[in-house]
């Protein structure tokens, strides 16, 4: 059977697919830019250098307390830690770039088995990497995206019945799951549909507007086993409590959780292409274009008599509905692209589409391709030497400031904003604890308001320094070349293009002032205890400018 299928592809088709396969290799190995992946490391190395113990509370932050600590992404950091130990940076690149593009290759097999036809196909699969595109970083929903992807490809492709032997590797997949990334639960959301459409079938009239689905495997049996396979792992049903219990939180504060249309300011809005979470014009425009194209095919399949099964129609709906609800979950427009496909071709099949407009259908597929494959050449392949030439894009984080902290030893609180408190601890723990950093859940509402109100000052700022007693703030510049704080009560110790450091002036600081004075000057940098750091003097050496990334 297998054997049938591959023999539909041709030589110079898997020769154009190994070629695009092999660019988005170098496009996906992107450096380093992640503000999670810091934590997930040192949390791998926390583990295994306590006997793989979890932790009960938080060893990191000093605003944790004695919070309980759930770690549902666990494996993953174990994962993570043991690679980048054996292998850095590039070990964790090259582990995105494999489970990025088996995902892609999931995909690109499920719709050419659906619509046996090539250019279809391919444009798919380069629709849907520019859908990966927002979840580049190294996390562990890199395994999540992988693992769905298999789950749902498998599903809509399957041809024979389950075995035991599969409903037993389902059981364990979901086991292994459950302990890498909390989105394993969407596959429970997608066999509660089946069992739903199962019910619907039973209605009276049903069949006259829905084809009766046959999936591959009982959904009855398989969500018992989904069930029991969540609650293996060190939380069990806790879990549920995490994943529902924190929604609320995310999605008001993290960009990613909210709406993709919430950043349609007028700059964003008419930029072609923008940071990952700009969601700039083409994304947008991609987004909206599936789910339209979605509605379109769903409303003539029933004006030409192609009904579609109640399941489909369910899942694609809610992919719909998530992609536009968070702008994390786009990538999950793959499902509705292959329906798209799937019925599509039903139609073409029945000879429900006039031969007319199959002449366009074929020549907006041309048309489409080409575009898509033009576009990846502007915006993606012309970056590719970037990518082997850097491992981590240092220009988002406090390299400098962190070197120093790390070599000068500072008393006191350490104020910092979440999106670095990860790289942070990487470099920093255990001389330093931070105050937060990107796990929302733990710090909760107040960490989040407090740290707007420091980074922005906005009005009451000052209070808020006072009442957590910080010795230290280091600040991440964010409106161009001025100093994002100033104050008489402070010492500006630290300052380059992306970064600013003070240090409270009080007696119990002293002894750190006087730390950093001999840091410089066993380096030969020139400061003044008085007046601090002088960015502007400094800057006319080249030499210290390069050094310390002034410019």
């Amino acid at each position: 059977m297998l054997s049938e299928r591959f023999a539909s592809i041709k030589g110079r088709e898997i020769l154009v697919v190994a070629f695009i396969l092999a660019g988005f290799a170098g496009i996906f190995y992107k450096p380093v830019f992640c503000y999670d992946i810091w934590l997930h490391i040192k949390t791998g190395e926390y583990i295994v250098q306590n006997n793989y113990v979890l932790p009960e509370t938080d060893p990191f932050s000093y605003t944790t307390g004695r919070k309980p600590l759930i770690l549902n992404e666990w494996l993953s950091q174990i994962i993570f830690y043991f690679v980048h130990d054996g292998l850095g940076f590039r070990g964790l690149r090259l582990m995105r770039v494999f489970l990025e593009l088996t995902a892609l290759a999931f995909i690109f097999w499920a719709a050419l088995q659906l619509s046996r036809r090539f250019l279809v196909a391919l444009l798919v699969l380069l629709v849907t990497a520019y859908l990966f595109r927002t979840r580049y970083m190294i996390r562990p929903e890199l395994f999540s995206i992988l693992l769905f992807t298999f789950f749902y490809t498998s599903f809509i492709t399957a041809r024979n019945r389950f075995k035991p032997i599969h409903y037993a590797a389902f059981f364990l997949l979901c086991i292994f799951w459950v302990n890498l990334h909390p989105f394993m639960l969407s596959v429970g959301g997608l066999i509660a549909i089946l069992l739903a459409g199962r019910v619907a079938q039973k209605i009276p009239c049903a069949d006259r507007w829905f084809r009766v689905a046959r999936p591959p495997f009982d959904p009855n049996i398989a969500f018992l086993l989904f069930l029991v396979a969540s609650l293996i792992n060190p939380y069990g049903y806790r879990i549920y409590e995490y994943v529902f219990g924190t929604t609320p939180v995310v999605k008001q504060y993290i960009p990613e959780w909210q709406p993709i249309f919430i950043t349609l300011q007028t700059g964003v809005y008419r930029a072609i292409t923008g940071g990952v979470l700009a969601f700039p014009l083409v994304m947008k425009g991609l987004v909206i274009g599936i789910i339209l194209l979605f509605l379109v095919v769903i409303v003539g399949s029933y004006l030409r008599k192609v009904q579609w099964t109640l399941e489909d129609l369910l899942i694609g709906t809610l992919m719909c509905f998530l992609a536009i609800a968070a702008a994390r979950f786009a990538w999950l427009l793959f499902v509705p692209a292959l329906l798209i496909v799937k019925y599509g071709r039903l139609q073409a099949e029945n000879r429900r589409l006039p031969q007319g407009l199959r002449r366009v259908m074929a020549i907006l597929l041309c048309v489409g391709v080409s575009l898509c494959g033009l576009y990846w050449l502007n915006e993606g392949c012309r970056r590719i030497p970037y990518n082997f030439a850097n491992e981590i894009q240092l220009n988002k984080y406090p390299d400098v400031a962190v070197k120093i902290l790390k070599e000068v030893t500072l008393s006191g609180r350490l104020y910092n904003p979440p999106a670095w408190g990860g790289y942070l601890l990487y470099y920093l723990y255990p001389k330093y604890k931070v105050f937060a950093d990107t796990r929302t859940y733990l710090h909760g509402e107040e960490s989040v308001i407090v740290s707007m109100m420091m980074q922005y000052q906005y009005p009451g700022f000052e209070k808020l320094i006072q009442k957590y007693h910080f010795d230290v703030l280091l600040f991440k510049k964010m409106f161009g070349d001025s100093r994002p704080f100033s104050s008489s009560g402070w010492t500006l110790i630290f300052e380059n293009r992306n970064s600013a450091m003070y240090l409270r002036k009080d007696d119990p600081n002293e002894q750190n002032l006087k730390r950093i004075a001999e840091y410089y000057k066993k380096n030969n940098i020139p400061f003044d205890l008085q007046k601090g750091f002088d960015i502007k003097k400094l800057r006319k050496d080249k030499k210290l400018s390069k050094r310390l990334r002034l410019i």
